[in-house]
């Protein structure tokens, strides 16, 4: 009897070791599952963003200043700044910059006119920037009225014709003129590199039109 017990006993363990081994090779499969699940998901995000970025559908303003005098704030490139008076630069030195101008005792009327208003000051301010030309006027090509954020703008493209004393030439262009509690505000966008890459203009036409959307009066 004891003989017949032993042997009972033991079958019994080995049963349940089986088991608990067909068990073990059940709860394993999900948690490879899982971690492989994990790990890619990130990665496909990260090359979606990065897709993004390449098609230029987004641009990246790291700076926070304000308009020279006022306390009226705009998110600009990670250009070099330059305070300069009455106009302000984010600039790379011989290719291209974005200028703000503003003054306490300049008027406008419109947006229209403060192109004409500003150009002294902004002459002032960007001419060590125009590789040796000094700016004369601007040549406007296209322009349209345009409301951003409950700001009526007047965006303007073209050229800035600029001289030495025995050469003349032309940069692109581009940027907003609009007047804030009274007081009349410009930003200009120009690409003063000798062979006027597209790809600047392209840089230069897509950062002034973002940092407009950033313009409030609170840092």
């Amino acid at each position: 009897m004891k003989k017949i017990g032993i042997i009972l006993a033991a079958s019994i363990l080995v049963f349940s070791l089986t088991a608990c081994g067909k068990g073990g090779e059940k709860t394993s499969e999900p948690i490879n599952n899982v971690s492989i699940e994990d790990k890619n998901e990130p990665v496909k995000t990260q090359q979606k963003q990065n897709d993004t970025k390449k098609d230029g559908g987004s641009v990246e303003l790291p700076i926070t200043t304000n308009f020279p005098m006022f306390r009226l704030y705009i998110d600009g490139p990670n250009y070099h700044y330059i305070q300069n008076g009455a106009t302000n630069l984010f600039n790379v030195g011989g290719i291209r910059f974005i200028a703000l101008t503003s003054a306490k005792n300049v008027e406008a009327d419109k947006p229209s006119e403060i192109l004409d208003a500003y150009f002294k000051d902004f002459k002032t301010g960007v001419s060590v920037n125009c590789r040796g030309y000094k700016p004369e006027k601007f040549n406007i090509k296209e322009s349209k009225e345009i409301e951003i954020n409950g700001i009526n703008f007047w965006r303007f493209e073209g050229e800035l014709i600029a001289k030495t004393p025995s050469l003349e030439t032309s940069f692109y262009t581009v940027g907003y003129t609009f007047i804030w509690d009274g007081h009349p505000f410009q930003i200009t966008g120009v690409v003063v590199s000798e062979g006027q890459e597209k790809e600047h203009i392209d840089e230069i036409t897509r950062y002034v039109d973002e940092m407009v959307k950033t313009i409030r009066d609170k840092r």
